[in-house]
């Protein structure tokens, strides 16, 4: 059974190379997640920071190897590119991992905990949007779960646009 024109890209040498990056990108991620926290700094603050050094390393690497031999345009155009789709991604993996953090203190300390989280004074949005981000839960380990979760759902959009749009999937002239 041949595998459906969509899901081609996913089966190549190019997408090996891509996850092998992006498995440095974990590394990268988490440990700066790690260190944001150990200095002090909330966990959505440190989550935002891992993730947009993640992106640049991961974009330093691809330009390097995964992608070597695809070059349109200048560097500096295909940064801002890869930066435009991570952004995307980035958007996409910060919302799960505030889900996740949400979802983890409901799980671990059960619904009471997570209403009481939630009650208070403020509008409706300040309560259910920006607290999670400003004034995150502590649901301690579940982090580090919550930002590996937000990573898989970024990876297959920024592989496509990537490819696609940020070096073209075509040799340099």
């Amino acid at each position: 059974m041949p595998i459906p024109a969509r899901l081609q890209p996913f089966f190549t040498p190019r997408f090996i190379k891509f996850g092998l990056v992006g498995a440095s990108g974990v590394g990268v991620n988490l440990a700066v997640l790690w260190l944001g926290l150990q200095v002090g700094l909330r966990s959505t603050a440190a989550s935002a920071l891992a993730i947009e050094l993640s992106i640049l390393s991961n974009f330093i690497v691809n330009e390097l190897w995964t992608f070597a031999e695809l070059r349109p345009g200048s560097r500096g155009g295909r940064m801002v590119r890869f930066q435009l789709v991570s952004l995307v991604g980035a958007a996409a993996q910060f919302a799960v991992f505030v889900l996740g953090n949400l979802l983890a203190l409901r799980l671990t300390q059960g619904a009471d905990a997570l209403g009481a989280y939630f009650d208070g004074d403020g509008s409706l949005w300040a309560r259910y949007a920006q607290r999670p981000v400003v004034d995150p839960p502590a649901v301690g380990a579940w982090v580090y779960v919550n930002q590996l979760a937000g990573i898989a759902v970024a990876t297959g959009w920024n592989f496509l646009a990537n490819v696609k749009w940020t070096w073209g999937d075509r040799p340099a002239r």
